[in-house]
C-alpha cells in the first residue's frame, strides 16, 4: 500500500513539473530611445586646403578600391567654386575646379555624388549643367543647359544615383526631378509647381533607396515627399520640418536637414518621427544653415554646416 501511494505521488509531481515548464516565461518590453553622438568636425572658413566657403553638399563613398578609398569625403565647396576630397580621417587629399564656364570650371557647385565606377558627378548650379569627372578630378563630360525643356535646368541643386547608375537631379527652379542615364541621356521627369501630392515648390535635394524609391526635399512646401520608382507619391512627411534643404536614406531611416530652424530631423522609413537635434549655434551639434547630408555605414552620417564653414560627423545610437 505504501508503494502504491509513493508511485502516485511521484506521478503527480512529474505531471506538475511538466505543466510548469510549458508555461511561457513572463517578459517585459524595454523601449530603446535612439540618440545622436557627435563624432568630429572638419574644416574652417577660408580658401586654403581643407577650408570652406559656404559649402553645400557632401558625399561619403560607400564602395572603394586603392584609388577611391572607402569612406572618403567629397565636398562641394560652393563659395570657392571647387570640389575638395578628404580621407576617412578628414585629412585633405586634393581639390579641383575654379570659377568659370569651361569644362572643369564651376559657378556655385551645389551637389555631388560618386558612382560605383568611381566617376564624380557635380551639379554646376549657375552654369545649369551636370559635370562628370574621373576619380582624380579630370574632366570627362557634361550635360544640360539653362531652360525648361527636358534635359535643361533652372537652379539645379541636389543629385542622387540609384543602384544601376541612373542620375536624379533636383531641378529646383523648374519644380521637378529629372532622371538621366549616366552619360546624360534624358529618361523622364516627375513633378511641377504646386502643393498637392507629387507637386513641388523649389525642391533642393533628392535621394534614392535600394528599392528605387525617390525621396525629395520639397523645400518650399516644408516637407519630404517619397515617390515610387515610377514617380507615384507614396508618402508625405510634413511635420517637424522647416525649409528642408537635404535628404539622405539608409535601410531603416530618413535623415533630413531642416535648414529653416537649423536642425537635423530623423524619421523611420514609414515616416514616423524618431528624433531631432541641433539648433542655431557654433558648438558641436549646433548648426548655421545645415545643407547636404550623407549617410555612411553603421548609422554614421555627415552634415554640411554651411554657415559655420564645416562638415560635422555624427552617429545614430540605437
Amino acid at each position: 500500500m505504501k508503494k502504491v501511494i509513493l508511485i502516485i505521488m511521484v506521478l503527480l509531481a512529474t505531471q506538475s513539473l511538466s505543466f510548469s515548464m510549458d508555461v511561457p516565461p513572463q517578459t517585459s518590453t524595454i523601449e530603446v530611445i535612439p540618440e545622436v553622438e557627435f563624432l568630429k568636425s572638419y574644416g574652417s572658413a577660408g580658401s586654403a586646403d581643407g577650408q570652406f566657403f559656404l559649402p553645400s553638399d557632401v558625399y561619403v563613398t560607400t564602395v572603394g578600391n586603392l584609388t577611391t578609398r572607402l569612406n572618403n569625403i567629397f565636398i562641394t565647396d560652393t563659395g570657392n567654386n571647387r570640389i575638395e576630397r578628404l580621407d576617412k580621417d578628414g585629412d585633405f587629399v586634393y581639390q579641383f575646379g575654379k570659377f568659370g564656364a569651361e569644362g572643369g570650371q564651376f559657378n556655385s557647385p551645389s551637389g555631388i555624388v560618386v558612382d560605383f565606377n568611381y566617376y564624380i558627378y557635380v551639379v554646376d548650379k549657375e552654369n545649369s549643367r551636370i559635370q562628370q569627372f574621373d576619380i582624380y578630378g579630370n574632366y570627362v563630360n557634361s550635360f544640360g543647359s539653362f531652360g525648361k525643356e527636358d534635359g535643361e535646368f533652372e537652379d539645379p541643386y541636389g543629385i542622387a544615383m540609384d543602384s544601376i547608375g541612373r542620375i536624379y537631379i533636383a531641378d529646383s527652379g523648374n519644380d521637378r526631378i529629372q532622371k538621366f542615364e549616366s552619360r546624360g541621356s534624358f529618361i523622364e521627369s516627375f513633378g511641377s509647381f504646386g502643393y498637392g501630392d507629387g507637386f513641388f515648390d523649389g525642391p533642393l535635394d533628392v535621394a534614392i533607396d535600394k528599392a528605387s524609391n525617390i525621396y525629395v526635399a520639397d523645400t518650399g512646401n516644408d516637407r519630404v515627399q517619397v515617390l515610387d520608382e515610377f514617380g507615384k507619391p507614396i508618402l508625405i512627411i510634413d511635420q517637424y520640418l522647416k525649409s528642408p534643404s537635404a535628404v539622405s536614406v539608409d535601410d531603416y531611416y530618413i535623415y533630413v536637414s531642416s535648414s529653416g530652424d537649423d536642425k537635423v530631423v530623423i524619421f523611420d522609413k514609414q515616416g514616423n518621427f524618431v528624433l531631432s537635434f541641433g539648433g542655431t549655434g557654433t558648438d558641436p551639434g549646433e548648426f548655421n544653415n545645415p545643407q547636404g547630408i550623407s549617410v555612411s555605414e553603421n548609422y554614421v552620417f555627415y552634415v554640411v554646416d554651411s554657415g559655420n564653414q564645416r562638415i560635422q560627423k555624427f552617429k545614430l545610437i540605437l
